[in-house]
């Protein structure tokens, strides 16, 4: 999809109409895919290594050194900075982010809507090749990048800079593709979790718990990534909105999932458990489940079971005897969703909207 973002247009001021504006439509982008791979390579005709993991391995009667990896990745590096600056590109929003572990510490916090430098971007590329940093999309109206899977670079770049790619062929790798990119619209979060938000959240609790008549809880997920540590759980009730509202992070998506259906039991139980809340949802056969300590905080530790892995057995579990089970909310699942903003009241994050946003 298009990076680029609609700077909508100025009218004419009065009296002027006949004079030339500025240009203030979005930059059309190109995309391209860099790759180190022939086209007899690119076939499979002839094997190549596609990872870091294959140091050591031989491919084509030659073993990958060290070495000969390092040179390849440092073209990836230096092309990427050629491009970023034939395309003027100086810092980047971080889109598409996922962690599945934690990321180096010279990084940081790493989330959904960041904007980093480009030092940092071409570090973060490099990382994510061999492995020791999140994988993301860089964003910014002068350019985009990403590092796909089995090293090939999806590159997005204005006319201007198509010229440098003949650089690129001359460090040895190989450019693919020419295309003039369209943007793709898409319905994205565009509430703010302020005040207002939270009122609304406690509301529709308060209706639930008279309905209900007992104190009706949410499961409000605090989303800043994508992956396993891109989120934080949170299992509350009205009372407990506030102090969750003051420890949420900037421009995370907040979704209160209002209609969460829990099994409470014991810990000898909870793979019956993990069987039930499966069967009871048999038209959400693969969502995962999640387990949880019912005397915990209010922010969860939890155990996912993924949707096709083995049930867990008791050394896999949180302390404690009693657990309540969940299954992770379909994609039409009763919420409210809304985006955490930064200090200054701005919203870098862009969050795709369920249907039910």
């Amino acid at each position: 999809m298009s990076c680029s973002e609609d700077a909508g247009r100025q009218n004419s001021p009065a009296g002027r109409e006949n004079e030339a504006l500025p240009d203030t439509s979005p930059v059309r982008l190109h995309s391209v895919v860099l790759c180190k791979y022939d086209e007899a390579r690119r076939r499979g005709d002839i094997d190549d290594w596609t990872d870091h993991s294959d140091i050591g391995e031989s491919f084509d009667g030659r073993v990958l050194t060290a070495e000969e990896y390092q040179r390849t990745e440092d073209r990836y590096i230096a092309a990427a900075d050629i491009l970023a600056g034939a395309a003027g590109a100086s810092h980047f929003i971080l889109r598409n982010v996922f962690l599945h572990s934690p990321p180096p510490a010279w990084l940081g916090e790493v989330y959904e809507g960041r904007i980093v430098d480009k030092t940092s971007a071409l570090r973060m590329l490099r990382g994510h090749m061999s492995g020791d940093a999140p994988a993301a999309w860089f964003e910014s109206e002068e350019m985009c990048m990403m590092m796909g899977f089995d090293f090939y670079m999806h590159v997005q770049i204005p006319e201007h800079a198509l010229s440098s790619l003949a650089k690129i062929e001359e460090m040895g790798l190989f450019v693919l593709g020419d295309e003039e990119q369209d943007e793709v619209e898409e319905a994205l979060v565009s509430r703010r979790a302020d005040g207002a938000f939270w009122t609304e959240v406690a509301e529709e609790l308060a209706a639930r718990s008279s309905a209900q008549r007992q104190e009706a809880r949410t499961l409000v997920v605090e989303r800043w990534a994508g992956g396993k540590l891109g989120h934080r759980l949170w299992l509350v009730t009205a009372d407990d909105l506030s102090s969750v509202a003051a420890s949420v992070k900037h421009q995370t998506l907040i979704s209160a999932f209002l209609d969460l259906e829990i099994h409470a039991t014991s810990r000898g139980q909870v793979a019956r458990a993990v069987e039930d809340a499966r069967r009871s949802h048999s038209d959400n056969d693969s969502a995962d489940v999640v387990i949880f300590p019912l005397a915990g905080d209010r922010e969860l530790r939890t155990v996912t079971v993924e949707w096709d892995a083995p049930l867990p057995d008791d050394d896999g579990l949180p302390p404690g005897q009693e657990f309540g089970v969940f299954l992770w909310p379909a994609e039409d699942a009763v919420r409210l969703e809304a985006v955490m903003p930064g200090d200054d009241g701005s919203v870098t994050a862009r969050w795709v909207a369920s249907s039910t946003s």
